[in-house]
């Protein structure tokens, strides 16, 4: 059996790799030699203005003095952590972590409204007053801040030993 499928298959890879590629000679999938000309470079929407102060974004409707962790500067972004296109932002997006808030509906999910803690050492919170509100993780909720994101790993490993119990007390009981 070894050997048939031997003489079958050697020839099968060997002509495959003796076969010219056809890449070079302008063809496509569809037959037509692709002649058209390169598009041009679409622009690119220019970075959101720094600030330093949440107020310095005041003009710009819906946005929020933030850093990201891919941008060590603080900007006026809009609550997706986008620029604004035009000077304005999507109001329909609910906001991401440090953005300014009125109240915890405007914050995304495993965030909530609240006074910022401007007195420990992160410069990314600088930029706002104590009477400022920001969207923060809800730690109540065992949302915890690592690396400008909130996790949820309490929740996690809490259901992850609940499914282990279950698993361990339907064992046991089918034995």
């Amino acid at each position: 059996m070894w050997c048939r499928l031997q003489t079958i298959i050697i020839p099968m890879i060997l002509f495959g790799l003796s076969v010219p590629s056809v890449e070079g000679l302008g063809f496509s999938s569809f037959g037509k030699a692709n002649t058209d000309p390169p598009e041009p470079p679409k622009p690119t929407a220019p970075p959101a203005p720094p600030c330093s102060r949440q107020a310095q974004c005041a003009g710009i409707s819906g946005t929020s003095c933030v850093r990201t962790h891919y941008d060590a500067t603080t900007r006026c972004l809009c609550g997706d952590n986008l620029p604004p296109v035009n000077g304005q932002c999507d109001g329909t997006q609910n906001k991401n972590l440090y953005h300014a808030c009125s109240n915890s509906d405007e914050c995304n999910d495993g965030l909530i409204c609240g006074a910022p803690n401007i007195t420990n050492n992160a410069p990314y919170l600088r930029v706002y007053q104590p009477t400022d509100k920001i969207c923060l993780c809800d730690a109540e909720n065992g949302y915890r801040e690592r690396e400008h994101t909130c996790s949820d790993a309490d929740i996690l490993k809490t259901s992850i030993f609940a499914i282990v119990v279950v698993a361990c007390i339907r064992k046991f009981l089918v034995y």
